[in-house]
């Protein structure tokens, strides 16, 4: 398999992660999925919780996702007009009363 990589500098890469982070809408609080509506709110019962992803696995995964997500819509792209430019034009039809 291959790699595909980036190289940051050390000293960039908390502002690469805080733009992603930002742009992404990632937060640090998540709803937590085990909140029980029928009991209080409380320490044993928390509506929301820790995100269990930190900022930096966040960024990777939205860097993944944004690089599947734009080969997947050129290649869509690519069938689409490589369908389009097989199927012939509209068929001639008349009106025969003209």
């Amino acid at each position: 398999m291959a790699i595909f990589s980036v190289e940051i500098l050390d000293e960039d890469t908390d502002r690469v992660v805080a733009a992603v982070c930002s742009n992404y809408r990632y937060t640090s609080q998540i709803e937590n999925p085990d909140f029980d509506d029928d009991l209080e709110s409380g320490p044993d019962n928390l509506e929301t919780i820790d995100n269990p992803e930190s900022q930096a696995q966040f960024a990777n995964r939205m860097t993944r996702e944004f690089l599947m997500n734009h080969t997947h819509s050129y290649e869509l792209k690519i069938a689409k007009d490589s369908a389009a430019s097989s199927v012939e034009g509209p068929p001639a039809i008349t009106n025969p009363d003209e």
